[in-house]
């Protein structure tokens, strides 16, 4: 479908433009907008202008036999080098206990089978990462400690962490005391936290949990309360990482910590319907290309509106020989083809790297969610609802460029003031939770200029309906003990109603 059936109303003019038709990427990579082992392609992590890019550094192959042992990091020098001459910044992300520095007395770890997994002697961790640190120091600034500790189920291939919370808080106290010697001005951010591990489970947050005790230490206040930021892994549905953010936020603000930055260092929507590609299993969700296209331009729309301070796509490319990733999420094939996603993914780094404000607006079906640079701004807006939706907005100025998902420009103009858009419906190929087609209009000048936003979309949006009684029993434990309580109060009511009524008609 082309983007002339999608607009009604426009009057499009092929614009003699000195502003947009001749526009190059940001000649500096914005450390905002990052990839996940951008190694892996360097030249195709150059086309989509990443700003930053993380890496994973194994204790248990660094000093696999002893504390004197140290050998070439598992990833090489020369690698990180390439990163760094492109102009990205590197972020390092340390985990695994080596067998010989494991904890032999902590009561979570097996004396019988050795784990990376395992809780580790605190004197040798601190040592490690101070090493670490020494040896990265003027390559990498910003360090995360550990991933997913929140997977709190052993047996998952998830799980990466044996201890609890408190033995978390010691390994990150120690990790942030140790880098810091080496560079006070070196970041140390809390380990990637999945949210949906606690939360589907009914279990108070790991975060709130961890805060508590960071919180309550001794020097705490001293010691920035040992760390720079908070790292989630969040996928798939944009408007619920949108609200999930929020929550993070709120979480942060009621320790007095709000001023903390949050990243979104793993996020997502792969494919299920790629036949090039298709998954190793069954999917947890189902998501067509066009979907995982979307996704890129939606969920950094939300995240920063959310209040993220970086984005980051877990990953560039599908390793053909790791198909534990049961999800196929490469932004590139194993054979190093691009899909639909990559395009959009270049169409973010684009248009929106260097942007200085953004604000979120929803109005029934219809997202809108408004970036400003100097002297511009980019409104990005798409279709939540399966039907179409009639949408006008205000304009800005005389003359705008209309982007697609897919990097096709058309410049348009607006009639009377107004851009008059048909936005498709999204496709809900497992869930209506990416939505539709997707587009940017970039425009010059500032969103204040467009006084009110008056984003109108002319079809009554369809509301959501309310969850079954069989939608709130799946979901935890804890709902469905409140939901039968609920239901049993009820029905205690409506035999008491009964009991009355056959009274007072029995009397009669």
């Amino acid at each position: 479908m082309t983007i002339r059936t999608l607009l009604l109303g426009l009057s499009l003019t092929l614009l003699s433009s000195r502003y947009f038709f001749v526009r190059a990427q940001p000649p500096t990579p914005d450390p905002r907008f990052g990839l996940v082992q951008t190694y892996d392609d360097f030249a195709a992590a150059t086309r989509l202008n990443t700003g930053f890019t993380r890496i994973k550094l194994y204790w248990d192959i660094i000093q696999p036999d002893g504390p004197n042992d140290w050998r070439p990091a598992n990833v090489p020098d020369p690698l990180i080098e390439q990163d760094l001459a492109a102009g990205r910044e590197v972020v390092g992300l340390i985990v695994r206990t080596p067998t010989w520095a494991r904890n032999p007395t902590h009561p979570a770890n097996d004396p019988d089978q050795p784990s990376a997994k395992d809780v580790p002697e605190m004197q040798a961790w601190g040592n490690f990462v101070r090493r670490l640190a020494t040896q990265y120091q003027g390559r990498i600034q910003r360090w995360i400690i550990w991933n997913e500790p929140d997977v709190w189920d052993a047996a998952h291939p998830g799980s990466t962490w044996n201890g609890s919370v408190e033995d978390f808080a010691e390994l990150q106290q120690v990790a942030y005391t140790n880098i810091k010697a080496v560079d006070p001005a070196m970041q140390v951010y809390l380990a990637g936290l999945t949210y949906w591990w606690d939360d589907n489970y009914d279990r108070p947050q790991y975060l709130t949990r961890l805060l508590d005790l960071l919180t309550a230490k001794p020097d705490a206040h001293r010691h920035n309360y040992y760390f720079d930021g908070v790292i989630y892994h969040l996928y798939y549905k944009p408007h619920q990482i949108y609200t999930v953010l929020a929550e993070i936020k709120d979480t942060l603000h009621r320790y007095n910590l709000g001023h903390k930055p949050i990243w979104l260092a793993e996020t997502n929507a792969p494919p299920s319907t790629d036949p090039s590609e298709p998954p190793h299993g069954e999917p947890l969700f189902q998501v067509s290309l066009a979907e995982q296209a979307y996704f890129m331009l939606q969920v950094h729309a939300l995240a920063f509106a959310a209040g993220a301070e970086r984005v980051q796509i877990y990953k560039l490319f599908n390793s053909r020989e790791h198909p534990e990733d049961i999800p196929p999420f490469g932004l590139l094939r194993g054979d190093k083809s691009p899909r639909p996603a990559f395009e959009a993914y270049k169409v973010v780094t684009t248009y929106l790297a260097g942007f200085t404000r953004v604000n979120a607006f929803f109005a029934g079906d219809v997202t809108t969610v408004v970036f400003e640079k100097p002297g511009e701004t980019i409104t990005v807006l798409w279709n939540e609802a399966s039907t179409p939706r009639h949408v006008t907005l205000n304009a800005i100025a005389d003359q705008g460029l209309l982007v697609e998902a897919s990097g096709q420009t058309q410049p348009i103009r607006p009639e009377r003031g107004q851009y008059v858009f048909d936005l498709p419906p999204a496709s809900c190929s497992g869930g209506c939770f990416i939505g539709g087609p997707t587009y940017l209009l970039v425009e010059p000048g500032s969103p204040e200029q467009r006084l009110p936003l008056a984003v109108q979309a002319t079809v009554t949006p369809t509301p959501t309906p309310r969850p079954s009684p069989v939608e709130i029993l799946a979901v935890s434990p804890r709902r469905r003990m409140a939901f039968l309580g609920v239901n049993l109060v009820a029905f205690s009511v409506a035999l008491v109603g009964l009991g009355w009524a056959w009274l007072k008609w029995g009397r009669e």
